[in-house]
């Protein structure tokens, strides 16, 4: 069993408060994931399907199988309680073992995109100090070239062909006996590191406790979604990004459901496998959604009988791009906003009026949000300030205490420890939070403060708008003009024409003087973004500034 660095973890006065606002939040004490959330659904759903990939139909019971050999191999190369274990792979069944076998035996799972290219590889397992990566072949050759510069990274584990220089998974497991131990863990030990997107700097590790990791499932999970034990979940959202962690490593199996896992996400590959597999909640980013309303006549061509629920998160859902699901497909989405660090804290709900579609919903049962003035205190209804958040989980970074300080609400303030997720919310008189900005989007031109993701809220209720990207670019006359990075929607050509077009949608929806001055068409690939499909804003803005340099 390894110890954590006293100073990897947070500063003790900066700890965020954590409260228990509805019942069915107090865990006992030992607590192992594996235990509650896999071996506990054997006895009654040992032969029910847990897992649907391709043509493959994985059972509970051989879940806990490939989990408990996965545990034991582990064990054997002396991976033990606290030590970071490197995940790394595309959406695959593998990755939900290796996910339940480092719960089972108490060590940590570090999430790694497999998109990440090696420098981000090392850097990740260097500040995690992993001992050890498990890898999928897709994902192996960065791995192996960030490898030599992973000082504590003991063994890199292969799943798939055989190479030099790495342990074959495949081996490993198929000598180990199929009941595994628990190790003895906590509600309070760490259950999850997972890095941050990377949108505004270097990412940041993030830490999770197995109690808080449960939480979700009793707060969002029963109490939103309302998950039972005849839903298939699908949808694209990686395992390693906070969607996909929170969506499929945990919500299932809390509840006996099942998993649909599609490979490589397309639009119409995500509708046949809908049909195929029964899907009844399907997760998606908006972007993805308004794929997925692009295939004309999907809803013909498609049995979507199954659907009963949808859900986005990542990024803010446009009220159009939920209106038009709903009238074509039948389904109602729900926006979720969550994080790494707090779960989800707001959301949309089913039977929720129209005219609330846009919104960011209200407070997840469970948490309770705020808005709050640059003084911290309450801000009146239909005044933009910061939204501060607290709930059965808080804002806990990893080796970054200054981060830590920012994440949560001064000492001496009257919300001390209440979380600062960073984003800019108006609360009407009704409750319901609207999203602005995330606070260092704040774009100030002749003298006006313009939220930025007000800005892109707008564009991206236009037909033509695929999804789209604000920022501020430097001018001699107003300091800084406002620039919108637009993707079109299929069907659609760039043009003068549309531009104005563009401008006056904006006039017409927000305040005028809010409206993007210059608009400039790029394909989605052209845009810069993270691992997990974000568009890095910040990467945007220093571009402009360094072109206005050069003049």
């Amino acid at each position: 069993m390894s110890v954590i660095p006293k100073d990897f973890l947070p500063p003790a006065d900066y700890l965020p408060q954590t409260v228990k606002l509805i019942p069915g939040l107090d865990y006992p004490q030992r607590l192992n994931l594996a235990e509650v959330l896999l071996d506990r659904n054997l006895a009654q759903r040992g032969d029910k399907t847990a897992v649907l990939y391709e043509d493959q139909r994985i059972s509970y019971a051989e879940l806990q199988a490939r989990v408990n050999r996965c545990a034991n191999a582990l064990r054997e190369l002396g991976v033990g309680k606290n030590d970071r274990v490197m995940l790394r792979s595309p959406n695959h069944p593998e990755y939900l073992v290796w996910n339940f076998a480092c719960w089972r035996i108490g060590a940590i799972p570090v999430l790694v995109n497999h998109l990440n290219r090696a420098e981000e590889v090392a850097y990740k397992a260097n500040d995690s100090q992993a001992t050890a990566m498990l890898v999928h072949e897709a994902a192996y050759e960065q791995a192996a070239l960030a490898r030599p510069h992973c000082a504590s990274l003991k063994h890199l584990i292969l799943l798939g062909e055989p190479r030099e220089g790495a342990l074959n998974y495949q081996e490993l497991v198929s000598v180990q006996p199929a009941e595994a131990a628990s190790e003895d863990t906590s509600r309070d030990d760490y259950g999850r590191l997972i890095y941050s997107s990377g949108t505004t700097g270097m990412p940041k590790g993030i830490l999770m406790t197995l109690g808080g990791l449960l939480s979700v499932a009793d707060t969002h999970g029963r109490h939103v979604l309302g998950i039972r034990e005849d839903d298939v979940l699908g949808g694209h959202p990686y395992f390693t990004f906070a969607f996909g962690s929170v969506n499929f490593t945990i919500y299932p199996w809390r509840f006996g459901a099942s998993v649909s896992i599609i490979g490589a996400f397309k639009p119409e590959e995500q509708f046949r496998l809908v049909e195929k597999h029964r899907i009844s909640l399907l997760f998606c980013v908006p972007t993805a959604f308004r794929m997925m309303l692009s295939v004309e006549g999907a809803e013909k061509q498609y049995d979507l009988r199954s659907l009963r629920l949808c859900q986005s998160a990542g990024e803010w859902l446009s009220d159009a791009t939920a209106l038009e699901w709903k009238r074509r497909m039948g389904t109602v989405i729900l926006d979720s906003l969550g994080s790494g660090d707090l779960n989800y804290w707001l959301s949309t709900y089913q039977g929720m009026a129209e005219d609330k579609y846009g919104s960011s919903g209200v407070s997840v049962p469970g948490y309770e949000n705020l808005v709050v003035d640059e003084n911290f205190q309450e801000a009146p209804p239909g005044t933009m300030g910061e939204l501060i958040v607290r709930g059965p989980v808080g804002q806990t970074y990893w080796r970054r205490p200054e981060k830590q300080v920012e994440g949560v609400c001064p000492l001496d303030s009257p919300f001390r420890g209440w979380n600062r997720p960073g984003l800019l919310f108006v609360r009407d008189q009704d409750g319901f939070f609207w999203y602005k900005s995330r606070s260092d989007d704040m774009i100030v031109t002749s003298g006006y403060k313009i939220p930025a993701g007000e800005v892109e809220g707008a564009l991206n209720n236009h037909p033509a708008v695929l999804e789209s990207a604000v920022v501020d670019t430097p001018d001699p006359e107003r300091s800084s003009l406002i620039k919108a990075f637009v993707v079109l929607n299929p069907g659609y050509q760039p043009s003068a024409e549309l531009i104005k077009q563009l401008q006056d949608f904006v006039k017409q929806n927000i305040e005028p003087y809010k409206y993007p001055r210059l608009i400039e068409f790029r394909r989605a690939e052209e845009l810069p973004r993270t691992a997990t499909g974000k568009i890095q804003r910040r990467i945007l803005r220093e571009r402009e500034r360094q072109q206005a340099k050069e003049g």
